[in-house]
């Protein structure tokens, strides 16, 4: 029954998270195909709410890469993949506001944000050396393999703190398409569903983590 626990875990977690990663995958496909009755292109949205906010230091510019949007706080860029730069499509205006959102949240020093920072480094560490302390421990010493243990639950905090920023950061999308009047009120459905499917791949992810964390300990325990 143990083993059909571990199995039933494993794959349930790869099967979440394939899913969400296809989910928004499909959504941005589906909303890639839609124009906005603005016409306003993922850069002219980013740079007009950055302006709106009174946000001058930040700049807009193209990335690299399907998918690849991001802010980066260090440099004060909004990084917007080449089809969400220079199309005015549905999923390119929501996906350019939502990473301006980051941009506001670092402007306005947004706890969550600070909170997300502190945790990263230990993060990035655990992401590299997790799985390898795990392997190691788990053929010699149990004090090594629940090292690696809390390194994935350190990851499962990172996750959990990034929640509410990238909720929050949808928010603040939604709401200013809504009010600097960039998608009428169908197009904010649109845009809502579109936003709704890429933050559940986080939440399908710390998932993810919780399960294979569950995983190794009845692993450990069933090779006591």
């Amino acid at each position: 029954m143990q083993i059909f626990v571990e199995y039933a875990l494993l794959i349930g977690a790869m099967i979440l998270v394939m899913w969400s990663q296809s989910k928004v995958k499909g959504k941005y496909e589906q909303y890639s195909r839609v124009a906005a009755n603005t016409k306003y292109t993922g850069e002219d949205v980013a740079k007009l709410i950055l302006k709106r906010k009174g946000i001058y230091d930040v700049q807009v510019e193209m990335g690299q890469g399907l998918l690849s949007d991001h802010y980066d706080p260090k440099a004060k860029v909004v990084r917007l993949s080449p089809n969400v730069f220079n199309t005015n499509s549905i999923a390119a205006v929501s996906i350019a506001a939502h990473e301006v959102g980051h941009a506001i949240q670092h402007a306005e020093n947004y706890g969550g944000i600070a909170l997300r920072n502190t945790i990263l480094p230990a993060a990035i560490i655990s992401g590299h050396l997790a799985w390898v302390v795990i392997m190691i421990g788990f053929f010699t010493f149990p004090a090594i393999f629940y090292l690696g243990i809390a390194m994935l639950l350190v990851i499962a905090l990172f996750q959990t703190v990034t929640l509410p920023v990238e909720f929050n950061a949808s928010t603040r999308a939604m709401s200013l398409l809504s009010e600097m009047g960039i998608l009428n009120s169908d197009e904010q459905s649109y845009a809502k569903d579109m936003l709704s499917a890429a933050a559940f791949t986080y939440v399908a992810a710390l998932i993810a983590t919780l399960a294979q964390i569950m995983r190794l300990l009845l692993l450990r325990g069933r090779r006591r």
